[in-house]
């Protein structure tokens, strides 16, 4: 038994001591172990974390991970913790390797964002507040309704009633100091409303589908602002609640409206500024009198209204709200026809024109705050022209002529509409026909900016022109060429183009005809209207061509007629004062107005404003017109030629110009005609004897001199025979020629 017991001893032994990894020396070396701790788990991005490391049993040590190299069996590190890092630390000795590691979190300042979809909204309405954040590991979100711990989300509150601030607040395990950020929404009781102003007119002009005829761009139509507007904000009622004038944009703004009211815009065809303009114009329907008793304008018709439709400022829940009144054209795409009713552009299509040459021409005068008078424009779909003979009827609106002119009066208006009052009123105003049958000079500028042109002429410059009748084709009388070719030349000036457009109908289909006076063309084909300065197509060239070819601006271009020499000249107004003036404003500037002058038939070289050097005598004989201006020095008598046909009235060699020298004292003028003759001075009745060939005046002529014209008053004084009554005309030959005597 002993010896088994020995055996069993020794078998245990042996079992034991292999599990123990040897003993007695005949073990091996124990595998190394390694610690690492750091001086913080989390530190703030960029600031310094010190590691400690111990090993055993080892007998090399590296860092990898966050750190690198050579490590000593123990000791400790200071490291810049730039990001998230784990520090991992492996030791190795004869018993084989050990690791160890130690993660230390970076963290930067919690960046919070809070925003909300409106910053401004009316009582018990709602907003959507958004917030989200970065660093954070733990956010408050408060205001109002919400109340959240997300680090990010979004949410719709319940109705505002007063101004509330939404702040979030985050925090991390460095920066327990809580980071926030807020945002703001401004509750206010009532709402804003913002009103623009514009008319709508049609495109420029294209090619009919016929390829017959220019017509309008209906389909693409172009919107103008209108300035100055009277624009009203009415309430369900239809009453006022607010009212004023829009500012040189065409923009209204009305503060303070109650979120559940209805109100709705209503704009009227008047305008009026202070600044930096004083401005009163107004478009007024002459079709529909307030008044027949009424004798002006102003007080028998009314103006023009047009409005929006309803709204609520409640509904959109925005504080400053914004809309567009556009006032339309009238044109109907799906019929293709021009509808009246629905023209209700027009009358604040002509205010913008009006407003835009006022600035233009204000700027070029030369003048600070040029005083402007009030204007009015009688302008409806049915106005005309056309009538044969006078007197016109506004009511009606059926007028002599072109139907569209400017006049700075007229006679007081009957109970029927005519102007046929005994006294006269001052009133400036335009008429301007709508009718598209005769011209609907609405629908583009030409006309109303041509008319408000002889306004202006009224207003800075100097006004002697005949007027009446007058066309391109004629040969006219030199001031009334200047003065019309003027008003054209503004109106190009306005328009920046040399273009003409007139709209009217032909063969049922309304039409435009593109009058290019640069080219002499109409519709492009070149056209027989005489050139020269008797012609007005020729003055709006010139000034024209100083504009786009010479290099003058509009101002430089305008210049002469609104210069104190222009104003205190002893002239009359034509194209020889306009060029002489011009060449003395801008010298560097003579050969190119020589050139024109040239080629248009007027002469400028070595001239004066009185045209003594003029050569080109037109369709009369030269003893009819030239020279243009004969003068007349004390103690002498010359002999002028007029020429013309009874009625005649604006015609070249109607009236001669006569340049009388003054010494400031009282002198006896005489003319002299023949047999059957009524000589006039000027163009008034009041200088005439009726029925006599003789007509004296005595009176002082001033040392500067002056200048008027001689000719025979029933072809002088007006183109229909109410004008020459008081002529006591017999029968006059065409051809009159008169002996001025000056003692």
């Amino acid at each position: 038994m002993r010896d088994h017991i020995l055996e069993a001893v020794a078998l245990s032994c042996a079992v034991m001591l292999s599990a123990c990894g040897g003993g007695g020396g005949g073990g091996g070396t124990p595998q190394p172990t390694v610690t690492i701790t750091s001086s913080a788990a989390n530190v703030a991005t960029n600031s310094m974390a010190t590691l400690t490391w111990s090993s055993t049993n080892a007998t090399a040590c590296s860092a990898s991970g966050g750190w690198t190299g050579a490590l000593a069996a123990s000791g400790s590190q200071s490291v810049a913790v730039a990001q998230t890092s784990t520090y991992s630390i492996s030791c190795t000795g004869s018993g084989g390797s050990g690791t160890g590691s130690v993660a230390v979190t970076a963290y930067s300042a919690p960046v919070p964002t809070i925003t909300v979809n409106n910053a401004t909204i009316l009582s018990n309405n709602s907003v959507t507040v958004a917030w989200s954040s970065t660093n954070a590991t733990a956010c408050t979100v408060t205001g109002g309704s919400l109340s959240s711990a997300a680090l990010s989300g979004s949410k719709t509150v319940a109705p505002l009633t007063a101004t509330t601030t939404f702040t979030i607040s985050c925090t991390n395990p460095v920066f327990t100091t809580a980071v926030t950020a807020s945002a703001t929404t401004t509750v206010s009781p009532t709402a804003s409303l913002t009103v623009n102003v514009l008319a709508q007119l049609p495109g420029s002009p294209i090619v009919d589908a016929a390829g017959k005829h220019y017509v309008p761009d209906w389909a693409n139509p172009v919107t103008v602002a209108v300035p100055f507007v009277y624009v009203e904000l009415d309430d369900a009622n239809q009453h006022a609640v607010q009212s004023g004038y829009a500012d040189a944009n065409g923009t209204a703004v009305f503060p303070g409206l109650d979120p559940a009211a209805s109100y709705s815009v209503m704009i009227q065809s008047k305008i009026s500024s202070t600044t930096p303009l004083v401005l009163d114009f107004a478009v007024l329907n002459n079709n529909a009198p307030i008044s027949t008793a009424q004798t002006t304008f102003r007080t028998r018709y009314g103006v023009y209204a047009a409005s929006g439709p309803s709204f609520s400022p409640g509904a959109s829940g925005a504080v400053s709200q914004a809309v567009t009144l556009t006032a339309p054209d009238g044109w109907d795409l799906n019929s293709g026809t021009l509808v009246a009713a629905n023209r209700a552009a027009g009358p604040f299509a002509l205010l913008a024109s009006a407003v835009l040459e006022a600035q233009i021409v204000s700027a070029a005068t030369g003048i600070t705050n040029p005083t402007w008078r009030p204007l009015t424009i009688l302008w409806s779909v049915a106005n005309k022209g056309g009538l044969t003979a006078p007197p016109n009827n506004y009511d009606q609106g059926t007028v002599t002529g072109s139907g569209g002119f400017w006049s700075q009066g007229h006679k007081a208006i009957s109970t029927s509409g005519t102007d046929t009052g005994a006294s006269t009123v001052l009133e400036d105003f335009i008429y301007l026909s709508g009718d598209p049958t005769f011209e609907a000079m609405d629908l583009y500028p030409t006309v109303m900016t041509h008319e408000m042109g002889h306004f202006v002429q009224s207003l800075f410059s100097t006004d002697a022109s005949p007027g009446g009748s007058h066309g391109y084709s004629d040969y006219q009388d030199p001031t009334l060429s200047w003065i019309e070719g003027n008003a054209s030349g503004i109106s190009a000036l306005v328009m920046n183009t040399p273009q003409q457009r007139r709209v009217g109908t032909s063969s049922g289909e309304i039409v435009v005809g593109i009058e290019d006076i640069s080219q002499n063309t109409n519709n492009g084909y070149p056209q027989t209207w005489p050139v020269g300065w008797y012609q007005e197509t020729t003055v709006t060239n010139f000034m024209w061509t100083a504009h786009s070819s010479m290099g003058l601006t509009t101002a430089q271009t305008l210049a002469p007629m609104f210069s104190a020499a222009w104003k205190a000249g002893p002239f009359l107004d034509t194209i020889w004062s306009y060029a002489t003036i011009l060449k003395q404003q801008n010298p560097a500037l003579a050969a190119s107005i020589d050139s024109f002058s040239s080629a248009h038939n007027f002469v400028t070289v070595g001239n004066d404003e009185f045209g003594s050097q003029e050569t080109h005598a037109g369709n009369r004989a030269a003893m009819d017109v030239l020279p243009p201006s004969t003068t007349l020095t004390i103690g002498q008598t010359v002999s002028i030629c007029s020429v013309g046909a009874l009625l005649e009235y604006n015609k070249e060699g109607n009236a001669r110009m006569l340049k009388i020298v003054g010494d400031g004292l009282a002198h006896t003028l005489t003319i002299q005609g023949p047999a059957n003759t009524v000589p006039i001075l000027g163009r008034n009745v009041a200088n005439v004897t009726s029925g006599s060939s003789t007509f004296s005046f005595k009176g002082a002529v001033p040392v500067t001199g002056l200048t008027t014209t001689v000719g025979e008053c029933g072809v002088v004084v007006g183109e229909f025979s109410t004008n020459t009554t008081g002529c006591g005309d017999p029968n006059p030959p065409a051809e009159q020629c008169w002996s001025v005597s000056y003692q």
